[in-house]
């Protein structure tokens, strides 16, 4: 893979929240976890752990407990057919559950899955807004706490990374049109540079 074709890779690896209503198998949620597991951890301490939802009556669990795009206010989730046909839970342990590098480790892993989820044609959501109710219903250890959850499936919606210059009344919040595509407004390469 070359550069340019990193970059196609990492601009279709979109949070994407509409999803064909397909199960993901839990073997593929496995080859995921085990992209993750390449990643750079701090220290190397490898704290991270990882719960697979794939069943339907466990996604339909975990799809409970999940809060959607806060900035589409009229809108409380994909419907019936649209939501997610897996979930991969990053879990840490509870005594480091804030601790700053680990959520760090905890964004590279995700960034690594849902790179790796869009190489194998799924799209994933991450999702930090969940109630505490969840944690149980996965029957996690007692140790553990779920730090971020990934909504993984194949996705159906057209997402368009917009430059912020072009969206106008917009500014950085994301948008959806009556067509049902999600525009989501980028800065440039120029205002970020520093």
């Amino acid at each position: 893979m070359d550069g340019q074709e990193f970059e196609g890779l990492a601009a279709s690896s979109r949070s994407f929240r509409r999803y064909d209503g397909s199960l993901v198998e839990e073997d593929a949620l496995r080859s995921l976890v085990a992209a993750a597991r390449l990643a750079p951890s701090g220290n190397n301490k490898q704290v991270l752990r990882f719960r697979l939802v794939a069943s339907a009556p466990a996604c339909a669990t975990t799809f409970s407990h999940l809060g959607w795009a806060a900035l589409l206010k009229d809108w409380d989730g994909p419907t019936a057919g649209e939501r997610p046909g897996g979930y991969v839970v990053i879990c840490l342990p509870k005594k480091l559950a804030t601790n700053p590098i680990r959520l760090m480790d905890t964004g590279i892993a995700a960034q690594t899955i849902a790179l790796a989820a869009r190489a194998r044609g799924l799209g994933c959501c991450m999702l930090r807004n969940f109630d505490a109710a969840l944690a149980a219903d996965l029957a996690l250890p007692d140790d553990l706490t779920p730090v971020l959850v990934l909504a993984v499936g194949v996705p159906v919606e057209h997402v368009v990374l917009e430059d912020v210059g072009a969206s106008g009344e917009h500014g950085l919040a994301y948008w959806r049109e009556t067509d049902g595509s999600h525009h989501v407004p980028k800065l440039s390469v120029g205002e970020l540079l520093v």
